[in-house]
């Protein structure tokens, strides 16, 4: 087993998080605009609340990724590799990203300011970035990341982080049918990403080097903590919440991502200490 890249870790599940964030708005934006609904006061400082939170996370993700690299401050080199390297693509895409945000952090400022278009470019630009980090570590020479697995569950870390975020910080801002939407995603995304582990398992288990993996990871009393805090609680609390919609129950959502937050950053974790001797070649 290798080590925790908490570099690593944190850029991916933070960067992750935030395309998932503005997906999320779009969603919203592009249902209102749909039936054209009034973006009220509260709404609105919602949007802006929720654009700026994605931004920090993103320029977070961004910092910590340089932390990785054996020499940050040569990381613009990585940008002269682009027709080979994933690492090269990742980082230019994420920067696409990180320029998409600023103006649509500046578009969120302005009222009646018309956001579908540019979080619908912003969110595929950053979903583009994610595809190209999960691409980075499907390699022959580590058996448990060469299939489709790291681009699913980084997929899954941005929707699941991303719609209960969003539905944190619309707690008073959304509508009942849009909170559910919220959810339902979140929900949704939580159970499919447990599912996708278990088939990820079984498919390790077709050769020697994928069954060392899983036994190694289902002896973890990580994995199992993981399990718990980051599906089952999650799920349990989201079904509680949803059951409630009348009367929905703040605090369940906030602990809800609590243990979101919790479960994804064991799980990457995890995911990083399945292989040994992983290093990032696209400065040399």
């Amino acid at each position: 087993m290798g080590h925790w890249e908490w570099p690593l870790v944190l850029f991916t599940v933070l960067g992750q998080t935030s395309v998932g964030i503005i997906f999320c708005l779009w969603l919203l934006e592009r249902k209102r605009g749909k039936q054209a609904v009034q973006a009220g006061p509260e709404y609105q400082k919602f949007m802006q609340s929720s654009v700026l939170v994605s931004g920090v996370l993103l320029a977070v993700a961004m910092i910590a990724s340089l932390f990785h690299l054996g020499h940050p401050l040569a990381a613009y080199r990585a940008l002269t590799h682009l027709g080979t390297s994933w690492l090269s693509r990742e980082i230019l895409l994420f920067v696409f990203t990180f320029g998409a945000w600023a103006y649509l952090a500046l578009l969120s400022r302005r009222p009646g300011g018309k956001l579908t278009g540019v979080l619908a470019l912003t969110s595929a630009l950053g979903f583009l970035g994610i595809i190209s980090s999960a691409l980075i570590y499907t390699l022959p020479r580590v058996p448990a990341w060469n299939n489709l697995g790291p681009v699913i569950f980084f997929l899954m870390t941005g929707m699941i982080l991303g719609a209960l975020v969003t539905a944190v910080l619309g707690r008073k801002a959304l509508a009942g049918g849009e909170m559910k939407q919220m959810l339902g995603i979140a929900l949704g995304s939580v159970m499919g990403s447990a599912i996708l582990y278990l088939l990820y398992f079984s498919g390790l288990e077709v050769t020697p080097e994928g069954a060392a993996t899983a036994q190694a990871l289902l002896s973890s009393p990580v994995f199992w903590l993981r399990a718990a805090v980051g599906w089952i609680l999650p799920i349990l609390l989201i079904l509680n919440t949803i059951s409630k919609q009348d009367n929905p129950q703040s605090r369940l959502i906030v602990l809800a991502l609590t243990c979101g937050v919790v479960g994804e950053l064991l799980g990457r974790g995890l995911f990083y200490v399945s292989a040994v001797g992983m290093q990032i070649t696209a400065l040399m």
